[in-house]
């Protein structure tokens, strides 16, 4: 609305709210009525589609009664065969292991030819206790065990009459071969069998039975009779297949007078169309209610149907059929055109009328009012900034005035508060990982110095007996030598002397002092390579930046923990396979990425003892390292363990958070970890794992970090 009409109107904005009521209510009136008229619309089409809802429900009703009346018939006409004399003959005759004479065979297969013709159907059998034929309508199949869905065993069980709905596979159809329509071979068909006992009248006891058998599939008469009798619409028979997969049998539906001439002039059904998709016939399967009728709105052929849907069982409860019924729309379409279209004209000069002063009104009460609904929403939900707009001078502009400088006030407390709230927050978490990584340093740095001490006092004796075995060794190979001249210029020696030689083995001794000294040698080289590694690993609180071979830290690491790595009593060796790439030196801090190394090393170890303690696995560690780009290197440690769960993967980082134990771990190590990772070496750190499978950490580091140091080397 422009300016000159807010002006023309301003009086009545500036009116008082109770005023505005009373023009209101004057033209309330107006309103009541275009509500009732919407009503009453409403109301008329809620009914009809509910009319039209119960009309396809009773219909689908008749659908049921037409799919059931064939199957009636079979059984009325077979159970007056029953006791046809010819039939009970055959049947005493083949329990008494008798064969039959070719005339009464003869006899009986007519029968059952007779049936087949009459009432049009495909299957005709009589079979006898032992489940084998023997008579039939369509191909000899005399002496052939027929039980098809087990229903003859049933009626031997419980000599009443079934009648049923089964599905027969393809292989079946052809070892009776009967008369089918083209489009059946090679599928499933739908078949609506009755099974008759066969007594005899002296014993009452049961002899045979007789079985006939009706195929649905392509059969237009089941559906078109449907049509023929309820004035058109739409008519379906659908199968479950042994695969549960929903099949067209037979469906039907009124030509549509656009598309007729494109049929023959004597097709009054279009056949065999599905329907778009199987959402419906799906719903009717799985319905369990006692009412298992479902409905749906679907479009066929460009017209609108409501379309019901109902399960049929077998004789074992299973679904096997869904009965389809669609009644068309175009009747209550027409009735809903027409009652609209009349409510429509009798209230267009009303609404007319209406508009005008309904616009009036909105904009003189609504607007100002829903503005200011609008920014209190907006400020309740947290918009500390929205502010109402002041439109006019009466009572609601008045409101809104307060609004905003209350809204103000509120928005400076909340701004003091939040800054107060995040600042408290921030010193709070900073607090806890400073006291969590004073303490784990603490621990590490009395660890490293104590190692330290340990390393240097065994380098000490270590050293003297590494120097002092060269000269050992000189002077063993000199003693040896001379003894060996003594033996050769002087090879007669003194009893006494060659009674010693005899009992010191001096050959053995000559032969067995090298390899002595050999093995004091490999032993103080392995007892150097310890200690090198407690040096390299007590440089846990170093705080500066060096150059350093992450491979040495990792074989530092491993050698401390070689001693889990070997057998144990309870279990075998864990295997350790090192996977290592040319990489540069890194710019770091060695002790505490050597830290990293011990903390996800030794849970691999504990994850490893945990699955083997259950288990029958090959436990290895593999330790993988490459450069990914000219910046970046990572580091993989993989394990075969058991694995995390999800929701044991998603807190692994957090503090305090532990998978082991109570009392063997204290859920910092990876805690920690992470931190020298991201923060520190401004890397990244990943955890990967599939339960049962094990568990990968990747850790991802700078070759430089961004800052320039001064560094030195370590390796």
């Amino acid at each position: 609305m422009n300016s000159n009409k807010l002006l023309t109107f301003k009086w009545f904005y500036d009116l008082s709210i109770r005023r505005k009521q009373l023009i209101a209510l004057f033209i309330s009136e107006v309103v009541s009525l275009v509500g009732l008229v919407g009503t009453g619309s409403i109301l008329i089409i809620h009914g009809g589609r509910s009319i039209l809802v119960n009309q396809a429900k009773s219909e689908l009703a008749v659908t049921e009664i037409n799919y059931n009346i064939k199957i009636n018939q079979m059984g009325f006409g077979f159970r007056g065969q029953s006791d046809n004399l010819a039939i009970i003959a055959a049947a005493q005759k083949h329990s008494q292991s008798q064969t039959l004479s070719p005339e009464l065979q003869q006899k009986v297969n007519k029968i059952l030819q007779n049936e087949i013709k009459a009432r049009k159907i495909e299957y005709a059998t009589l079979v006898g206790r032992d489940l084998r034929i023997i008579a039939n309508a369509n191909r000899d199949r005399t002496g052939e065990i027929f039980n098809p869905k087990n229903l003859v065993t049933e009626v031997f069980r419980q000599p009443q009459q079934i009648k049923t709905s089964e599905i027969i596979t393809w292989q079946e159809l052809a070892k009776e071969n009967p008369p089918l329509p083209l489009t059946v071979p090679g599928k499933e068909s739908l078949i609506r069998y009755t099974v008759t006992p066969v007594k005899d009248p002296q014993t009452g006891q049961v002899i045979g039975a007789l079985l006939s058998g009706d195929i649905v599939n392509q059969k237009p008469p089941i559906v078109s009779q449907t049509l023929d009798s309820q004035g058109g619409g739409y008519s379906a028979i659908y199968l479950q297949s042994s695969r549960g997969e929903l099949q067209l049998a037979t469906s039907a539906i009124e030509t549509n007078h656009d598309n007729r001439s494109q049929k023959p002039e004597n097709q009054k059904y279009l056949l065999n169309l599905p329907l778009p998709n199987t959402s419906l016939l799906t719903s009717a399967i799985a319905i369990t209610t006692n009412n298992n009728i479902v409905t749906e709105r679907i479009s066929l052929q460009g017209q609108t149907y409501t379309v019901a849907a109902k399960k049929l069982v077998n004789h074992a409860g299973q679904p096997v059929v869904v009965l389809v019924r669609g009644t068309p729309e175009t009747d209550l379409n027409i009735l809903l055109r027409k009652s609209l279209s009349l409510q429509a004209a009798s209230t267009v000069f009303t609404l007319i009328i209406d508009i005008v002063l309904a616009g009036i009104l909105t904009t003189a009460i609504t607007r100002p009012v829903r503005y200011l609904t609008q920014a209190s929403q907006n400020f309740s939900q947290g918009n500390m900034t929205e502010r109402a707009e002041v439109l006019y001078k009466d009572e609601i502009g008045e409101l809104a005035k307060s609004f905003n400088q209350m809204a103000e006030q509120l928005s400076l407390r909340q701004q003091t508060s939040q800054q107060q709230m995040q600042q408290l927050q921030a010193t709070l978490k900073e607090l806890k990982e400073t006291q969590i990584q004073l303490i784990q340093s603490e621990k590490m740095s009395s660890l490293g110095q104590m190692v330290a001490g340990i390393a240097h006092e065994i380098n000490n004796p270590t050293s003297f007996i590494y120097g002092n075995l060269l000269h050992l060794t000189n002077y063993t190979d000199d003693i040896l030598k001379l003894l060996q001249l003594y033996q050769q210029y002087y090879p007669e020696t003194n009893p006494e002397i060659h009674q010693f030689i005899k009992e010191i083995d001096l050959d053995f001794l000559q032969q067995d002092l090298p390899k002595l000294i050999d093995s004091l040698q490999v032993g103080s080289d392995r007892i150097q390579d310890i200690v090198l590694s407690l040096r390299n690993f007590s440089r846990l609180d170093e705080s500066a930046f060096k150059l350093a071979d992450l491979h040495s830290g990792i074989d530092s690491t491993l050698m401390i923990l070689n001693h889990r790595l070997k057998v144990q009593p309870h279990r075998c060796a864990i295997a350790v396979i090192k996977e290592y790439a040319e990489l540069p030196l890194i710019e770091c801090y060695p002790g505490q990425l050597n830290q990293v190394f011990m903390n996800i090393l030794s849970n691999a170890i504990d994850a490893l003892e945990e699955a083997m303690e259950n288990n029958s696995i090959q436990p290895q560690i593999q330790i993988r390292t490459q450069q990914i780009t000219s910046e970046t290197i990572t580091i993989h440690i993989i394990d075969n363990g058991l694995g995390m769960q999800e929701t044991q993967l998603a807190k692994i980082f957090d503090p305090f958070f532990t998978t082991k134990p109570v009392g063997k771990g204290t859920g910092l190590g990876l805690f920690i970890s992470y931190q020298i990772i991201t923060e520190k070496h401004h890397g990244q750190l990943q955890c990967l794992s599939i339960p049962s499978k094990g568990t990968e950490f990747i850790m991802q580091i700078p070759i430089t970090q961004k800052s320039p140091r001064s560094l030195g080397v370590c390796g």
